[in-house]
């Protein structure tokens, strides 16, 4: 099926001067430098909730999943932040995306109640995702066409880095301390990386060619149709993600066999591995293949978890799910802005960027069912059914519109 379907797709261009520009450019290394800061803020906050909620809050297992998710209600914003970093400039969205997050990471240690906590989860979410958007437009901007998974590869290295040491940080830092101060961190964490995105260059486009791009009916466009795809695709794929973050903690808990960094570290360790050996994958082999192995490989990881109630267990799934699917992420964006023009590529990534927030919104609340139904290990069975789903979707894709894959070069 693969041959069959790979032919169906047009080559891309070869054009020389595009594969010999320089890549890792000083702009590119301090947008990578911002992200791993600005991931580590983030990601800090991700054992700490489900521990907040449980031990402070006094919350159930499916207010823990609501408190993972809920945040991508926010995510009706992140269209119009797409449209925003068109009209305005991507180093505009990531350094106020990015302060404004910041303040609301922090803020987690206000929530006295769980109601507080979805309040905080949900101005964090209307904030996060600026600079996702931001930054994984600029760095396609930034990047040469024929290299574009190439770059989303090294980017993600910082991406992952920083989702690696942010649980850790968190973990580590409200173990020592409080949850206070350990939220503290990770605000600080989000401060750092938009002081450093300050100096990233302005980058603001033509902002009329953006405005005048209307629909038939004369409303403007906010959804990229080119991105809706991969970006439902990666939604099943990302539910894995918040069943490692958001239940295996409680997991390790229940059977007391220790703490969660170093799983999550070992993962993220593997994933950045990965990314940087195969940096060239994405390219080389193209959309779906890359694509069907990372879905097969994420769905292979939580199994492991799933069956193997150990902690040796823990660390065979979290190893399975990172070498397996590692490269989801880097392929689907790649192909989310394959083709699109220079002006309406923050919108695509905006689209893309939605399957985020929507794979916590339905991921979180659906595996806190699952968990409380039939044990906190149903989440991790729940996650791989959530990445098997995708796989149909992917191979309509392919067959429907080849044209819209990234091909193998």
């Amino acid at each position: 099926m693969v041959r069959g379907i790979t032919a169906l797709a047009p080559t891309r261009s070869t054009n020389g001067s595009a594969g010999d520009q320089k890549l890792l450019t000083p702009s590119f290394l301090l947008l990578t430098v911002s992200g791993f800061f600005a991931l580590a803020g983030f990601s800090s906050t991700l054992p700490l909730v489900p521990r907040y909620v449980d031990g402070v809050l006094g919350g159930t297992k499916v207010e823990i999943g609501l408190a993972l998710g809920v945040f991508s209600i926010s995510a009706v914003a992140r269209p119009m932040v797409g449209r925003l970093g068109d009209e305005r400039g991507r180093r505009f969205i990531i350094v106020w995306g990015t302060a404004l997050t910041a303040i609301t990471v922090a803020a987690h240690a206000l929530a006295s109640s769980i109601w507080l906590m979805y309040l905080v989860r949900l101005a964090m979410g209307a904030t996060q995702g600026a600079f996702f958007v931001g930054s994984a437009t600029m760095v396609n901007d930034l990047a040469p066409v024929e290299r574009r998974g190439e770059a989303t590869n090294y980017f993600s290295v910082a991406v992952y880095g920083g989702m690696a040491i942010g649980p850790l940080m968190g973990e580590t830092v409200q173990k020592a301390t409080s949850f206070g101060w350990a939220f503290a961190a990770g605000g600080l964490s989000l401060a750092i990386a938009s002081v450093l995105a300050m100096r990233l260059p302005s980058d603001r486009p033509d902002a009329a060619s953006v405005a005048s791009r209307l629909t038939d009916s004369g409303k403007r466009i906010l959804l990229h149709r080119a991105a809706i795809v991969p970006g439902l695709i990666l939604m099943g794929g990302l539910v894995t993600f918040t069943a490692l973050n958001g239940f295996m903690p409680l997991y390790i808990e229940e059977l007391d066999l220790g703490s969660a960094g170093p799983v999550l570290l070992l993962y993220g360790l593997l994933v950045l591995i990965m990314r940087i050996a195969g940096s060239k994958a994405p390219d080389r082999f193209g959309t779906f293949r890359m694509a069907m192995v990372s879905l097969i490989g994420q769905a292979a990881g939580m199994f492991v978890m799933g069956i193997w109630a150990s902690q040796y267990g823990l660390f065979a799934g979290a190893a399975v799910l990172a070498i397996g699917g590692s490269f989801l992420y880097p392929t689907l964006l790649t192909a989310a802005v394959f083709g699109v023009p220079d002006n309406e590529r923050a919108r695509a990534v905006s689209t893309f960027s939605l399957a985020f927030e929507l794979s916590a919104g339905l991921g979180g609340p659906i595996l806190g069912l699952s968990a409380k139904q039939w044990g906190t290990q149903a989440a991790f069975y729940g996650a791989a059914i959530a990445a098997l789903l995708s796989l149909p979707l992917l191979v309509y894709w392919a067959l429907a519109k080849p044209h819209a894959l990234v091909p193998p070069r």
